[in-house]
Order: C-alpha cells, then structure tokens, then sequence
C-alpha cells in the first residue's frame, strides 16, 4: 500500500475563517509526488467545504488516473475534527 499525504487550506463557505485538511491518498500503485500535489493543487485556496474538498479532489485524481483504484481521506482541523473517506 502506497500512501500520499498533504496539506490543504481553504475558507470555510460557513464562517469566515481558514480551514486546514490533511488529504491522504491510499492505493496500491506508485503516483507521482508532483502529479498527486498538482491534483491538490486544484483545490488549494478556494471556499469550500469539506465535503466538497473530498468530492472535487476525487473527480480531479480520477481525471488525472483514470484506472487507479484509490482511497482518499480528508480530515479537517476546524471547529470540530471530521473525517470524510471516499473509495474508488
């Protein structure tokens, strides 16, 4: 199992402070460092919510590598510590 973690920042949609997510990506194939963060990049700095941080990420890794059966997980440091975990 290969395993990819980041950081990612964005401004809660719900109050106007920063929020910060550490993105994990879990499969059994190798990626490139530099293509998964090109991936989070996409989603780095923008308002949004967590679950629509999870839900774009994955349709972005998706795009990137179509064939790569993946786990991701998002889990934020806001007012309350969430997880949301979305499977391929």
């Amino acid at each position: 199992m290969n395993i990819y973690t980041t950081t990612i920042h964005a401004r809660c949609p719900f109050q106007p402070v920063w929020d910060y997510y550490e993105a994990t990506l879990e499969t059994g194939a190798m990626v490139q460092v530099e293509d998964y963060e090109a991936c989070c990049e996409c989603v780095r700095g923008n308002e949004q919510s967590q679950e629509d941080i999870g839900t774009a990420l994955q349709g972005i890794i998706r795009a990137k590598f179509p064939n790569l059966i993946f786990s991701l997980t998002i889990t934020g440091q806001h007012g309350t510590n969430c997880k949301t975990v979305v499977k391929r």
